[in-house]
């Protein structure tokens, strides 16, 4: 009994790292992942009179973050991304966020920090995203999929174009999948290891 007590002392720790390893950042992409990252558009910085409206329907119940393709442009430093989310049937604002250009690192995708929304899963939002105090050459660019039924649309001086921005949105909760594959790699690294010391002990 005794011998068994470390290895169950063990299980233990592993399954409570796989549960506390569970709670991230559930990701939800909304442009397709599958396709040739050279095939994206850099929009160019926002400057005014330009925005990007992406609309998208909700896989979670609640949203905490946005993931979005993004690139510092010149001296971008001072420039201030806004992120303003509407619910698309209403028109009504349920959430906002601000980051700077100094925080964007060229051509990643960027976690904007947003007000918690909750109680939209299966519901259309919509992201409106805008620059301020940047100027020509020196602000954020982003990143979208050029698609003529795209669900985004890129707005300047009153011209669209269509396309689906490259951008994640982010729940923070316990996600079972993330917990039972660290859970299984812990596992089989043991097992592994545990044939290795019987194979030449």
């Amino acid at each position: 009994m005794k011998k068994k007590i470390p290895i169950i002392i063990a299980l233990i720790a592993i399954i409570a790292f796989s549960v506390w390893y569970g709670f991230t950042e559930k990701p939800h992409k909304i442009y397709d992942n599958n396709v040739n990252t050279a095939t994206y558009a850099e929009i160019g910085v926002l400057e005014d009179g330009k925005m990007l409206l992406q609309t998208l329907t909700c896989e979670e119940d609640t949203i905490d973050a946005l993931s979005i393709k993004c690139s510092p442009v010149g001296n971008s430093a001072q420039a201030v991304v806004n992120i303003s989310v509407y619910d698309t049937e209403t028109g009504e604002l349920i959430s906002k966020g601000t980051d700077t250009g100094a925080n964007v690192k060229p051509r990643k995708m960027h976690r904007f920090a947003i007000e918690p929304i909750s109680g939209v899963k299966g519901k259309q939002i919509t992201v409106e995203i805008t620059e301020t105090n940047n100027s020509v050459g020196n602000g954020v660019s982003f990143y979208y999929q050029p698609q003529d039924d795209g669900k985004g649309i890129y707005l300047e001086n009153g011209e669209l174009r269509y396309g689906v921005l490259v951008i994640t949105t982010l729940t923070e909760r316990f996600d079972i999948e993330t917990s039972v594959v660290m859970f299984a790699s812990i596992m089989f690294i043991w097992i592994f290891m545990w044939f290795l010391y019987r194979l030449f002990k």
